[in-house]
């Protein structure tokens, strides 16, 4: 009977491990708001004295026609500090009640070529609250002028960009949509369901994160929602601050200040953080200043590695170049400079010479 050794045996392969930097992260768990040092009582009576500061106003301004009915109201985050770096890619925060109707505020998407594949893939997944789809090749060619731009700025009230054609299409529109507070949000058009995608896209308002402390949210306008719809979004909108802003390590104690306020009127604060109690004048602590030190003499030793290594390499290149044929390169270029300077002596002493000698006048001569 032959036996088999333990080396014969074929072991199986160790299982494929996935690199941290690739591993999807786990959906951060949004609070509750009973959790947060918020105020819902505060909440509601600023909400309820906006709404009526805003009905007293359109009773007062009733005869003008040009004044819009409509108001759009906004929550407006400050920070204890800085972001390190600005967040180009808009934040999308779900409401339970969406800020547009795509019934009566158009939904442009931008989609990779061919424009007509995905206008198919609309239609076919009965999607049909985005009112107009323009691909790529579309958007450069017939919207390079910037009348053109602007026409199609004012089409839509929201924008939808397919996520694999980001780049280029902000490129194509340039800065016009982002200074309008319509800058393209980008949304994954090759998921299975695709109708799922864009409601959520559509049903959710967005904040972009720049390098400032200030920023606002649209949580609703006066047109569209009841009092109670706009209490509702902005209590869903308040806890979700503690995990998307993009300081993962603060949480909601990044936040110093909280008020409301529609486009027009004064903001009304619903929370704010004593400038004594962890306010945003309050020191660094003795850790942040360690590290903060240890990188910076880490980037002074590095500058000075390198600058010694440059120094170096020219201390090389010059041996090298004086060890050819002589003198080399470098004596070629002393000879140079020594028979520069020969030539110039020798003309200066010709033009001193020459200046001390009188002119002659010239003798006019004599006419015929």
């Amino acid at each position: 009977m032959a036996s088999t050794s333990k080396a014969s045996i074929a072991q199986p392969p160790p299982p494929l491990l996935k690199p941290k930097s690739i591993i999807p992260n786990a959906p951060a768990v949004v609070p509750s708001f009973e959790s947060l040092p918020v105020n819902k009582i505060q909440v509601e009576k600023a909400l309820t004295a906006l709404l009526a500061h805003l009905e007293k106003a359109k009773s007062k301004f009733s005869f003008d026609l040009l004044q819009d009915e409509q108001h759009k109201l906004s929550l407006v985050v400050g920070l204890k500090k800085v972001p390190s770096r600005p967040v180009h890619k808009p934040i999308r925060l779900p409401l339970k009640h969406a800020l547009i109707n795509p019934k009566e505020s158009p939904v442009t998407l931008f989609v990779k070529d061919p424009q007509r594949q995905y206008k198919d893939l609309l239609e076919t997944s009965d999607i049909n609250f985005i009112s107009r789809v323009v691909g790529l090749d579309k958007l450069r060619n017939k919207h390079k002028t910037f009348e053109a731009k602007r026409a199609l700025l004012k089409e839509a009230e929201l924008f939808l960009v397919d996520d694999r054609v980001v780049i280029e299409v902000g490129k194509a529109i340039g800065k016009m949509f982002r200074e309008a507070n319509k800058q393209p949000v980008p949304t994954t058009i090759t998921r299975k369901d695709l109708k799922a995608e864009l409601e959520r896209a559509v049903s959710a308002t967005y904040v972009q994160v720049n390098t400032g402390t200030t920023f606002s949210i649209k949580f609703g306008s006066t047109g569209l929602h009841t009092p109670e719809q706009l209490l509702d979004n902005l209590l869903c909108v308040i806890p979700q601050l503690a995990v998307r802003l993009p300081f993962p390590n603060d949480g909601f104690d990044i936040i110093q200040t909280l008020h409301i306020k529609s486009t027009h009127s004064t903001a009304l604060p619903i929370y704010n953080v004593s400038l004594d109690d962890q306010g945003r004048f309050k020191g660094p602590s003795q850790a942040e200043i360690e590290v903060v030190q240890a990188k910076k003499e880490e980037k002074e030793r590095l500058a000075l590695e390198k600058q010694k290594k440059e120094l170096e390499k020219e201390k090389r290149r010059i041996e090298r170049s004086a060890t050819k044929t002589g003198k080399g390169r470098a004596g070629k270029r002393d000879a140079d400079a020594v028979a520069a300077a020969a030539a110039v002596q020798e003309v200066e002493p010709v033009q001193a010479v020459e200046a001390e000698q009188p002119k002659k006048k010239k003798s006019k001569k004599s006419k015929d």
